[in-house]
């Protein structure tokens, strides 16, 4: 009789302890789980760890907002570097020097043209509204466009963590010169903001899933590649392997035609 009722009065302790050893069990897995690269992604700063997406530019890929204010160089350049960008996005912040220096190396290179894009990420809460800012600032001259996109990613931080962020940009939008009561308006306007979904359509159909995503000649540049030195080689490989495929098209097109003035 005393054997069962000690029995009976350990019976509780072994239920708490197996609670505990589950309860111990299950933390370390959340623990584990919470530490693994697809959790830990660094989102706000759009750049996913584990990024499954094309490396080309895909030929069906929408065209994006009509090409103008958004474009530096020839419009016949060989090489196109396009940009997909978030202004809210830190990573795109850091990454803007770097295309800054790389216009001016080939600022009146025939060879070369650099294309924006917007990419404004929903994690984000005021992407897309500078993204239209910046469109509205475009609408006073592409000059213009430039420089408020300058101001947006320079002050990044600034206007990122205040609540009164609109009264930012109004006074960026009045040191880059602009006419601040049109460009408000054309901020909320359907022309900005339809640019601004032009580029989105475009950025999803080519398979960006993070910013900024840098392709030359619809080739994927890696981020960590994303840097003046081996950007600038490159880009300037790029001009060399198609300047000489182009000669190669052009020496096989006049080969038949030299032959046929011959037998003439």
């Amino acid at each position: 009789m005393a054997k069962e009722t000690k029995k009976s009065s350990t019976t509780p302790l072994i239920i708490i302890g197996l609670v505990l050893v589950a309860a111990v069990v299950g933390f370390y897995m959340l623990y584990s789980t919470s530490k693994s690269p697809a959790a830990n992604n660094s989102a706000g700063n759009g750049r996913p760890a584990n990024s499954n997406r094309p490396s080309t530019v895909p030929a069906n890929a929408p065209a994006g907002a009509a090409l103008g204010i958004n474009m530096l160089g020839a419009p016949d350049a060989k090489v196109t570097i396009e940009e997909f960008a978030d202004f809210q996005c830190p990573s795109c912040a850091a990454a803007h020097p770097v295309m800054k220096d790389l216009q001016s190396t080939f600022a009146g290179n025939n060879n070369v043209r650099f294309i924006f894009r917007h990419y404004p990420l929903p994690i984000h809460d005021k992407s897309y509204d500078a993204a239209a800012v910046v469109e509205a600032a475009g609408m006073q001259g592409g000059p213009k466009f430039w420089a408020m996109m300058d101001q947006i990613m320079a002050n990044q931080q600034t206007w990122a963590n205040s609540t009164d962020y609109r009264n930012l940009w109004k006074s960026y939008a009045q040191k880059v010169g602009l006419d601040v009561a049109k460009w408000e308006a054309d901020s909320a306007s359907v022309a900005a903001k339809g640019r601004v979904d032009l580029d989105m359509q475009r950025a999803r159909g080519v398979g960006v899933s993070s910013t900024p995503s840098v392709y030359i000649n619809g080739r994927l540049i890696p981020f960590s590649d994303v840097n003046v030195p081996t950007m600038k080689q490159l880009i300037e490989a790029e001009i060399e392997t198609v300047t000489k495929a182009a000669a190669a098209a052009n020496s096989a097109n006049a080969a038949p035609a030299a032959n046929a003035n011959s037998a003439k």
